[in-house]
C-alpha cells in the first residue's frame, strides 16, 4: 500500500459514502431488504456491495485475510451499510493516507508499515464479511 493507492481507496469510499447515504435518504435507516423490496433499492443495495468490493480490490490480499472486526459490525444490524459505518470508514482511510504518507517521507520509520498494515486491516473488517469472500475469491481466480 502506498499513498496514490491509499488515495484510490480514499475516492471509491467517498463514492460508496454517496450510494449509502442515497439508500438511507430513501429507504430509513433500518430499512430491511426483503424479496418484496422496490427494484430500486434491490439495485442500490447491488451498487453499495459493488462499492464494498471496489475497496476491498484496493486493500493488500493479507488484510482481507485478516480483517479486525468492529465492536459493533453493522451487518448484524442493517442490510445494507449506513452513513455512520461509512463515516468510520473514511476516517480510517483518511488514517491509512496519514500512514502511508508518513511511511513514504520516512522509510526507514519501523511504526509505519504496522501502522499501514493494521489500518488495513481495520478497513476490511468494516466490509461485510461476504463481500471480503468474494473479493478473496476473485482474486485467487485471477491469473498470477
Amino acid at each position: 500500500m502506498n499513498t496514490t493507492r491509499a488515495l484510490e481507496l480514499a475516492m471509491k469510499v467517498a463514492e460508496l459514502t454517496q450510494l449509502c447515504t442515497t439508500f438511507e435518504a430513501k429507504y430509513g435507516r433500518r430499512y430491511e431488504l426483503t424479496p418484496a423490496s422496490p427494484q430500486e433499492a434491490l439495485t442500490l443495495h447491488r451498487r453499495v456491495v459493488t462499492g464494498q468490493q471496489a475497496v476491498a480490490k484496493l486493500l493488500d490480499p493479507a488484510a482481507l485475510e485478516n480483517p479486525r472486526q468492529p465492536p459493533c459490525a453493522w451487518w448484524r444490524r442493517h442490510t445494507t451499510m449506513d452513513s455512520a459505518s461509512v463515516g468510520e470508514l473514511a476516517r480510517e482511510v483518511n488514517r491509512l493516507i496519514s500512514y502511508c504518507a508518513y511511511q513514504e517521507a520516512n522509510p526507514g520509520a519501523q511504526d509505519s508499515s504496522y501502522a499501514v498494515q493494521a489500518s488495513q486491516e481495520a478497513i476490511a473488517g468494516m466490509l461485510h464479511p461476504d463481500v471480503l469472500q468474494m473479493t478473496i475469491s476473485e482474486l485467487a481466480a485471477q491469473p498470477a
